[in-house]
């Protein structure tokens, strides 16, 4: 496969990430594409590329556009989730929550814009916060295409339990950072 992208590769990589983060819920075949054709660190690398710039956009559209937007992008469910943080903003509900999987982070990018933080900071931070997350999908790839066994049950497993607890206890996590958030910012 990346003998027919040829040096076009990592383009169409960069540009896919970026349409998942802008059109969730694609589910991160991006990510794992990545790993494939372009191993787990560079694959990374090109994937945080384009997930940044989905990242920024997503960020500075809803800040700019505002609510009507976000309630295009994003689904009742998650809004409502997340309003109370809009409310209470401070930086370190989404620090964490960008680097835990089993949040949608596609969507925290765009309730991220309608906080009174800088957007420039959130987009930062939903950029960097994405890299463990990425890594574990490209070093997935990157097993599928080794054929490596080994790296494909322990970054399988990883992801598997690390987002089953994200998820299981979600409700415990958004409680504790918000209360440190509060307490601290």
């Amino acid at each position: 496969v990346a003998e027919i992208l040829g040096p076009y590769g990592p383009l169409g990589i960069i540009s896919g990430q970026v349409l998942q983060v802008i059109f969730a819920p694609i589910p991160p075949v991006t990510a794992i594409a990545s790993g494939t054709l372009y191993g787990p660190f560079t694959g990374a690398l090109i994937s945080l590329i384009g997930a940044s710039i989905g990242t920024i956009l997503a960020v500075y559209l809803s800040n700019r556009y505002g609510r009507p937007l976000v309630e295009r992008a994003v689904s009742d469910k998650h809004m409502e989730r997340f309003d109370d943080l809009i409310e209470r903003s401070s930086y370190l509900p989404f620090i964490v929550l960008f680097v835990f999987p089993g949040f949608p982070d596609d969507a925290l990018c765009f309730i991220a814009g309608l906080t009174k933080l800088d957007w420039k900071k959130l987009a930062f931070i939903g950029s960097i916060g994405r890299l463990p997350g990425i890594l574990m999908l490209t070093t997935t790839g990157y097993s599928l295409a080794e054929s490596s066994r080994i790296i494909f049950i322990v970054t399988g497993l990883s992801i598997i339990s690390i987002s089953f607890l994200s998820v299981r206890y979600r409700e415990q996590l958004e409680a504790k950072i918000s209360g440190l958030s509060s307490r601290y910012l």
